[in-house]
This record gives structure tokens, C-alpha cells and sequence, in this order.
């Protein structure tokens, strides 16, 4: 289990140390004697126990939805702070919300205030406390870098940056190179592994060389293996600390024999099925504001309701995507590529639905066709496919799976506008299909929610 794992478990824990004594404070005490509590006392305790939960559950998801369990990303105290009460502020509105449409779940007293105070503390402290003692010697591994390239940069930025990593990067071992921009000092060349670890006494050795035929000390690095010093591949421990892959240095041995990408007959049948069965009630539930949209959409400009589009599905098969049409219809005259692109096509309607993914909610019947799946890779129109094949290594994997509404490099990357976006999207579409599972898929459509809710439009 991970820093970020282990802290996340603690809040959880101190959450519900913290509701539970602010409860059981507010339990009344009369009774409370002998062998234990009287009727009086356990009837007071089985009212407020379904409050708790009340309590807890709004809690849990606002700090969901304020990012406070996404370690990944680097937050100083400052940012922390403001996510903690923006969080608390909104589980106070929520509960008070909760309140006014039913009354019995309120909490007498000052039960509530005195919980979000306490957790507010609570958080900063154990976060202060945990960050604190993640970079310092025992509590964090000592790290030497093999490589000064773009895949061991951004392996020491994470490194650097990330204080929810236990790791602290002592140093770089390059050939050829006086100084580095890894923001750590060069301890020797490749050949010096040897004499470097007998030095410094790293925990892990991470390899992230940019070419390591006939650079790579194989003699050297066995000898430290051998001595207890863990030797780790750059790609693997950006994938375990980014959850991405990265594809500019992966190999196709690293593909085919590496773990990953077993994905069962039973866990595709499941994902079809919810697939399905989300996209039904979805279709039920949104028919008469597709209604209404439809009737906005015929209002405000001429054209068609719908936008279809031919998007490269399963196996490289074509489709016909279905969104609500949001930019106004070209005249004859406007056949310029630029002008096609111009976001002052977008209608007034069509950039609420565009903000909030509201135009995609047709995709649901490309579901039900079998086009697309729930989650999954984007579909890319045809012209782009034959591009990006051609420039980017191992894009056509993406089409080993279905397309989806939405997928991991939605929520994670945003919007590509340019080869080098694409491809890191690609890092995150491959992830997916190595890790594609039911809990991945419906963390996946958590995070989706969390995205349109915020009006930030993942891609």
C-alpha cells in the first residue's frame, strides 16, 4: 500500500473517530452507570446513528469532489487549506439543505459545527504531520536515477513535487553530462553504479537511461540487485506514479510479456451489460430534456438537431457518432478549414451544453447500438486515425477496445489540440486498457461526474 493510500485510509478512520465522538458526546448521559448504558441512553444512540451516516456520507463525498484524495497531483498548505474549507463548506450546505427537506434528520445542538472544526484541524494536521515525514530518513527510500532524459525528468519532478511519494532523489548517474536539470547532483557515469551505491547506499536504483544498448552496466546492476538494492524500469515507475504509460519509451517486449492487459470474457460481458443498462435509464430519465434541448437547439439557429459524425470504433470499424448539434450550419461560402474550427460558430445554448457534456447525452443510443461502451478510448474521426498512426507509436491499440462516453484520458488530459496532447492521451487511454476493470470504470465515471458538476469539460 502506497503514502497516498495509507494517508487516505487514516482520514477515513479519523473521520469517523471524530463523527463518532462528537456523537456519542451528544448522546444524553443519564442512565449511564453500573454495567453499562440504559434503554434510555441506547434508544437516544439508534436515533442519531442514521444522522451519522447522514453526516459521514456528505462529508466523504465532498471532499471527493474537492480533490482531497487526489495525491496525485501537487498541493501546497495553502491550496490544501482552501480545498478543506471549500469541502466543509459545501458538506455544511449540503447538510443544511438535507435538514430543510427532512426535518427528522437533524442534529440538536451543536453536533455538526463542532464535527467540521474538529475535521478541518484534524486533516491539516495529519496531512502536515505525514508530508512532513515523507522526504526524511526512515520514513521515505533513498533513490538513485540512471539517465537524464525526458522520461527521468519527469520521473524526478514527480519525485520533486509530490510529497504524498516516501521517496527522496539522492542523485544521477549520466554519460557524458557535467550538469543536470533533474534538480539533483551527478554522482558519475553509468560504469559508477557500483562504486556510487557502496557511497550513498540508495534503496532503488530506478533505470530511465534514454538508449541503454551497450550503455547499460547489466554486471554492475546485477551485483546491486544481488546486494539487497531494488533496480526498477523508468516506464514501470512512471506508470505506478502517474497512472499513465509512458509510450515514447516503451518497448514491444515490455507489452507483450509485462503484466496487464487480461481482460476476461465474464469482465466484457459485465461491462456491456452496465454499459447497457446505465445508457437505458439514462435514455428514460433525460427524455424530456432532450425534448426541451431539441426545441432550444431548432430555436436558436437552423440545421439538423442532431450532429452525426463518422468516429473509428472497435477494430478499426467506422460508425456514425450522435451529439447535439451545437455551432451554427455553415453557408455554402464558408468552406474555409479555419472558419469550420471557429469557436464563434458555438451557439449561446451550445456552449452550456459543450461546458457541461451535455451535447454527448445522445451517445447513450451509440451504447445501445453497440457502438461505444460506457468507458473507454474516445473515438477519433477517420482522417485523424490515419495521422496519428503514422506519428505515434501503438495508437492503434486504443481500437482493440470499444470507445466511450467517456474514459481515463478524459479526466486526466483535457483537451488535445496538438500531436504531442494526443499522444499524452494516448499514455492514458493505454493505462486504461492494460488496468480495464468494473472498479476502474466506475471510479472513471465518479471522476466524469466530479469534471461536468465543476463545469470543466474534460475533452
Amino acid at each position: 500500500m502506497s503514502l497516498a493510500q495509507r494517508l487516505a485510509w487514516l482520514e477515513v478512520v479519523s473521520t469517523l473517530a471524530i463523527l463518532s465522538a462528537v456523537m456519542l458526546t451528544s448522546v444524553p448521559p443519564e442512565g449511564i452507570g453500573g454495567m453499562g448504558v440504559t434503554t434510555a441512553t441506547a434508544a437516544a444512540a439508534a436515533q442519531i446513528l442514521p444522522r451519522f451516516f447522514i453526516i459521514m456520507g456528505i462529508c466523504f463525498v465532498c471532499f471527493y469532489f474537492c480533490d482531497l484524495y487526489n495525491f496525485e497531483d501537487p498541493h501546497d498548505f495553502g491550496d490544501l487549506f482552501g480545498r478543506l474549507c471549500r469541502a466543509l463548506g459545501w458538506s455544511a450546505l449540503l447538510l443544511a439543505t438535507t435538514y430543510v427537506v427532512f426535518p427528522t434528520t437533524i442534529v440538536r445542538g451543536n453536533f455538526v459545527s463542532h464535527a467540521l472544526m474538529l475535521l478541518l484541524v484534524a486533516v491539516l494536521l495529519i496531512r502536515s504531520v505525514v508530508y512532513s515525514m515523507a522526504k526524511r530518513a526512515p520514513f521515505s527510500e533513498r533513490v538513485l536515477i540512471m539517465g537524464v532524459g525526458s522520461l527521468a525528468t519527469v520521473i524526478a519532478d514527480q519525485i520533486r513535487t509530490r510529497p504524498d511519494l516516501a521517496v527522496r532523489l539522492i542523485g544521477v548517474l549520466s554519460d557524458g553530462v557535467t550538469a543536470t536539470t533533474l534538480s539533483a547532483p551527478r554522482l558519475g557515469r553509468y560504469d559508477d553504479v557500483a562504486d556510487v551505491v557502496r557511497r550513498h547506499r540508495p534503496d532503488r536504483i530506478i533505470v530511465a537511461m534514454p538508449d541503454r544498448r551497450s550503455h547499460l552496466p547489466v554486471t554492475q546492476l546485477l551485483a546491486c540487485r544481488v546486494r539487497g538494492v531494488r533496480i526498477e524500469d523508468g516506464p514501470q515507475v512512471l506508470e505506478r506514479f502517474t497512472r499513465r504509460l509512458a509510450v515514447e519509451s516503451l518497448t514491444p517486449s515490455a507489452l507483450i510479456f509485462g503484466d496487464g492487459f487480461r481482460v476476461t470474457r465474464a469482465q466484457l460481458l459485465v461491462k456491456r451489460v452496465m454499459s447497457v443498462a446505465i445508457a437505458i435509464v439514462a435514455l428514460v430519465l433525460t427524455a424530456p430534456f432532450m425534448a426541451v434541448v431539441a426545441l432550444g437547439i431548432t430555436l436558436e439557429s437552423r440545421g439538423p438537431v442532431f450532429f452525426v459524425q463518422e468516429r473509428v470504433g472497435l477494430h478499426g470499424r467506422l460508425f456514425r457518432l450522435v451529439k447535439f448539434r451545437t455551432m451554427r450550419v455553415l453557408d455554402a461560402r464558408e468552406t474555409d478549414t479555419v472558419l469550420r474550427d471557429n469557436r464563434s460558430r458555438v451557439t449561446r445554448l451550445g456552449a452550456v451544453l459543450r461546458r457541461y457534456r451535455l451535447d454527448e447525452i445522445p451517445q447513450f443510443i451509440n451504447i445501445l447500438r453497440g457502438d461505444m461502451s460506457l468507458v473507454g478510448p474516445r473515438p477519433e474521426m477517420a482522417e485523424n486515425v490515419a495521422t496519428f498512426s503514422t506519428v505515434i507509436p501503438y495508437y492503434n491499440l486504443r481500437h482493440e477496445v470499444r470507445p466511450g462516453l467517456t474514459g481515463w484520458a478524459q479526466v486526466r488530459a483535457g483537451y488535445s489540440m496538438s500531436v504531442e496532447e494526443v499522444t499524452r492521451k494516448l499514455c492514458y487511454d493505454l493505462y486504461y486498457i492494460k488496468h480495464m476493470c468494473a472498479q476502474f470504470d466506475l471510479r472513471i465515471l465518479f471522476d466524469t461526474v466530479k469534471f461536468v458538476l465543476s463545469g470543466k469539460r474534460p475533452g
